[in-house]
């Protein structure tokens, strides 16, 4: 058995890399801006490629590239057993279901939509291909020891750690789905070799609200919150989940279960900075 992981680099990518290796499992990683495909197969191959960050909006044109053309040409020449593309639940913001086979509705002229846009024509890549074994999962937001200051829940316990005060820039009442990332981990192996449909959503099945989550994070740290008087909702339609539980009997464990492992994590990693 053999992985490829492909954007080894980001946070889901090295992520893998490193949960692959530690399962005994040989794991290869692939530039596609300085390595050839070669005719060799690559086995399970997994693209974690792209950014949803800050830099996502700073170069969109970096980003069209590596969400849609390195794909197309990935897919058209590469040898693999199993291809695994990682897209986003973003997608489903403007839907009335999150149902892996409802319709997904984009408004093309936002900018700020030009991530989903990148993330839907890649599944559409994906589904046009018509090589065996290509599946898409659509990740919810995936939470987990990842230190990046553009990361909401990082940011906020950063500031919680550092200052003893959060100042939330969106309401108590905004919500989410959170999903750990060991849960991910677990799962995307499993959907990469055995899914036996083409699309996946892989989240936490439930929302969780920024007042959930500060108040964890107050109790843990001890630190207070307060809320920007100009502080916007911000609600994102509930992850169905219920196609993974039924075929992978996935059983994710909430965000507020680990947030204390989270937060000693990063502790450390400040001390160490």
């Amino acid at each position: 058995m053999k992985f490829t992981i492909l954007g080894s680099t980001g946070f889901i990518g090295s992520s893998l890399i490193n949960y692959l290796k530690s399962q005994g499992i040989e794991c290869d990683t692939l530039d596609l801006r300085t390595q050839k495909i070669d005719e060799k197969s690559l086995g399970h191959v997994i693209y974690a490629i792209g950014d949803a960050g800050e830099s996502f909006k700073k170069k969109p044109v970096e980003a069209i590239d590596a969400y849609i053309l390195k794909l197309k040409k990935f897919l058209e020449k590469a040898n693999f057993e199993s291809f695994l593309y990682l897209s986003s639940t973003r997608i489903y913001y403007n839907s009335t279901s999150t149902d892996e086979d409802s319709s997904l509705i984009v408004d093309p002229l936002k900018f700020d939509n030009l991530y989903n846009i990148c993330k839907i024509m890649g599944e559409a890549i994906c589904n046009a291909s018509q090589k065996q074994n290509v599946r898409i999962v659509r990740l919810s937001n995936v939470t987990g020891e990842n230190f990046n200051p553009n990361v909401f829940l990082s940011s906020i316990i950063s500031d919680a750690i550092r200052n003893k005060e959060i100042i939330l820039k969106t309401k108590l009442e905004s919500e989410k789905d959170y999903v750990l990332l060991e849960n991910v981990m677990e799962i995307l192996p499993k959907i990469s070799m055995f899914g036996k449909d083409k699309i996946y959503n892989v989240g936490y099945g439930q929302n969780l609200t920024n007042k959930e989550i500060v108040e964890k994070i107050k109790e843990i740290t001890g630190c207070t919150y307060s809320i920007e008087p100009k502080a916007k909702k911000y609600s994102f339609p509930t992850i169905s989940i219920q196609k993974i539980k039924n075929e992978f009997n996935f059983q994710p464990t909430s965000i507020l279960a680990k947030l204390n492992d989270i937060i000693t994590a990063l502790q450390k990693k400040q001390n160490l900075d």
